[in-house]
């Protein structure tokens, strides 16, 4: 889910610990009224994700969700996921991503995250902890640079991960044309991403036509104190899921530099 989560929301390749971590060390944000918790996980469920570019395979991405349990004392469920560059552009570059996500079940909201990110040699690690209004993250990189430690502050704004911000429109099923408001935390980087919930339609997968629904957004990097960085365009974004009980992610078109970058599943499975 992460793969397609990035491409959705961030439109970019790998989240993880790349990126500048804003103007503010410690910054504040205004409250406002929190989401409905909603899972949008199927327990024991995987999938997994072919990546293309411009109509070229670029990566290959699977995702796996654990069964609810308590874990460090809350009641929790894990969720992995891996993306990595496939075909010719491996031969170009390679990148892989690698995160887990522990997602409260009564609140379907992260409680901690981690991720290993390899990027043009560069080996990078990140530990994200939400706790309540308060995110902390502790990231390290391989090329020497030692350990840095950033801290946010989102008040009741509700702040996802990519893997709980994808479960949360999975289990948002709104009028056609409603629109919603997500807060993504990448690493040390913020997203703010507004998406439509557009209707329902038919499209043609690798796994045969299936009913879908399309939500489609904007997505804009953000500060640490929730303002828009201005000098960055959004990224425009479509997400279809499967119209029935298990909203599974059937499809993802991004809009690149590159071509359109598509992710489209080949593979689901669950008990």
């Amino acid at each position: 889910m992460r793969a397609a989560a990035l491409a959705a929301i961030c439109a970019a390749s790998c989240g993880g610990t790349i990126g500048d971590g804003g103007r503010h060390p410690d910054a504040h944000v205004r409250a406002s009224s929190a989401e409905r918790p909603v899972l949008g996980l199927q327990p024991g469920e995987s999938m997994t994700f072919e990546v293309k570019v411009g109509g070229i395979l670029a990566g290959e991405a699977a995702l796996a969700v654990g069964q609810p349990g308590v874990i460090d004392g809350h009641r929790a469920i894990e969720v992995r996921s891996r993306i990595a560059t496939a075909g010719a552009f491996a031969l170009l570059k390679k990148v892989s991503d690698e995160a887990t996500t522990i997602i409260a079940t009564d609140t379907a909201t992260p409680i901690a995250m981690s991720s290993d990110v390899t990027m043009n040699g560069i080996d990078y690690h990140a530990d994200v902890a939400f706790k309540g209004p308060a995110i902390e993250v502790t990231s390290t990189r391989s090329d020497g640079k030692g350990v840095q430690h950033d801290r946010f502050t989102f008040g009741a704004i509700v702040a996802h991960d990519t893997h709980s911000a994808m479960a949360s429109m999975r289990g948002w099923d709104p009028t056609p044309g409603t629109h919603r408001t997500l807060w993504v935390m990448g690493g040390k980087r913020i997203w703010k991403s507004e998406v439509t919930f557009g209707g329902r339609e038919t499209i043609g997968t690798q796994l045969g036509n299936r009913a879908a629904i399309r939500i489609d957004g904007f997505a804009w990097r953000a500060h640490n104190d929730l303002t828009v960085d201005d000098s960055k365009p959004p990224r425009e974004f479509s997400v279809w899921l499967s119209d029935d009980a298990d909203r599974v992610p059937l499809r993802v078109v991004a809009k690149t530099e590159l071509g359109d970058l598509v992710i489209e599943l080949t593979d689901y499975q669950r008990p």
